[in-house]
C-alpha cells in the first residue's frame, strides 16, 4: 500500500506541475476532482511513464517525463517540491547543475531562482491549486517509504518501439 501511495501520489505532484505549466492545459481547473484517477485530462503523451522499476533494496524507479514537461518549467515545480519535503534527500548540486542545462537549452528558464520560485507560488495561487500542492507534499513526507536519494537527469528516449 505504501509503495503504490507513494507512486501514485508522485504522479499528482507530476501531473499537477504539468497541469500549471503546459500550455495545452491553461484552461484546466483545479478542484476536488483532481484527486481521482481519471481527474486530470492529460494526453496520454503528456503522461508520466515508468521507464524501469527495480525491485531491490533500495527500489529503483527510473520515470520518462515529457519534453514538454521539461521545456515549459513544470520540472522547476517537481525540484522544489523535492527540496521542499524535509525527509527526501536530493543530490542538489545535480539537481541545480540540470536545471541550469534546461536553462540554457530551451531559453523558456531564463529566469534566475528567486524570480522562478516567485512565479511558481504565483501560478500556485493564480490556478488556485497551493492547497493541492500543499496536501500533496504533506502526503510524500507522511508516506512511510524513505526516499534515500533522487537524481533528475537528462536523457533523449526513442518511443517509438514501446507502444
Amino acid at each position: 500500500m505504501d509503495v503504490s501511495s507513494l507512486f501514485y501520489d508522485f504522479e499528482l505532484l507530476y501531473d499537477l506541475s504539468f497541469l500549471l505549466y503546459a500550455k495545452d492545459y491553461y484552461d484546466y481547473r483545479f478542484s476536488q476532482y483532481f484527486w481521482y484517477r481519471r481527474g486530470r485530462p492529460l494526453k496520454d503523451e503528456h503522461r508520466l511513464r515508468a521507464f524501469r522499476i527495480i525491485k531491490e533494496s533500495p527500489l529503483t524507479v527510473e520515470l520518462i517525463l515529457s519534453i514538454v514537461a521539461v521545456s515549459s518549467g513544470a520540472i522547476w515545480l517537481i525540484a522544489q517540491a523535492i527540496k521542499k519535503i524535509g525527509n527526501w534527500k536530493l543530490n542538489r548540486e545535480k539537481l541545480k547543475l540540470e536545471i541550469e542545462k534546461l536553462r540554457r537549452e530551451s531559453n523558456l528558464l531564463s529566469y534566475d531562482e528567486k524570480r522562478a520560485r516567485i512565479e511558481m507560488e504565483r501560478k500556485l495561487q493564480e490556478r488556485e491549486c497551493l492547497m493541492i500542492f500543499n496536501s500533496l507534499l504533506r502526503r510524500l513526507e507522511r508516506n512511510s517509504i524513505k526516499l534515500k536519494d533522487i537524481d533528475l537527469t537528462l536523457e533523449e528516449f526513442n518511443d517509438q518501439n514501446s507502444r
